[in-house]
């Protein structure tokens, strides 16, 4: 695909077959897990649960959703995503990063930080997967774009810190978990270096 360096280029329909087919797929799992709402209280992330060995529930936590709007929330911003880049990347390579960072997340909240008692959603690893994304294609065009974006996750994740209470938390009904949302971004850094040649 041909490289392009405007803005304009950047930020438009990509049809991007593996992408495109990533978001498809990625969006019907959220919603099947969300059509089993009925079952939340078995698959969300609670610390007493998994104390007891219910360990599926270090994944099953980061693909069920509060309610409607925050799946919809993760998937308009999982559509943003794969809008902002022309590189295109093996479905298989998604998935593996998305449940990596869903799975270490989630292990990371249960070991070092025990006041995360309750935690659903798979904003931290669409933070992560912010992070992976833009260093992939840095690397493989060296634009000042991708770093951009990095810089504006880093200013809304600050801002994620300093108001909790937002709009997004009275929409979602639960608080925004920011430190979930650091660690998947910390995360995503990590995972890029481990998948740097194998994007294509």
């Amino acid at each position: 695909m041909a490289a392009h360096n405007s803005l304009t280029h950047y930020v438009r329909y990509i049809h991007s077959g593996k992408n495109i087919s990533f978001f498809l797929i990625a969006s019907l799992f959220l919603c099947i897990f969300q059509l089993i709402q009925f079952f939340v209280a078995d698959l969300s992330f609670n610390r007493i649960a998994i104390s007891n060995n219910e360990i599926w529930r270090l994944l099953s936590g980061g693909l069920v959703h509060a309610n409607e709007f925050h799946l919809l929330l993760n998937i308009i911003g999982l559509f943003c995503l794969l809008m902002l880049y022309e590189l295109q990347i093996k479905v298989i390579i998604w998935f593996f990063v998305s449940l990596s960072l869903v799975f270490s997340i989630n292990t990371i909240l249960y070991l070092f930080l025990p006041s995360t008692i309750f935690y659903l959603g798979f904003s931290g690893a669409l933070h992560g997967l912010f992070v992976w994304y833009s260093i992939q294609e840095w690397r493989r065009k060296h634009s000042w774009y991708p770093v951009l974006v990095i810089f504006l996750l880093i200013a809304k994740l600050s801002l994620d810190v300093l108001s909790t209470d937002s709009f997004s938390s009275h929409l979602i009904g639960m608080r925004v978990h920011w430190q979930a949302h650091w660690i998947g971004a910390f995360l995503g850094g990590l995972l890029s270096f481990i998948t740097k040649n194998k994007t294509a």
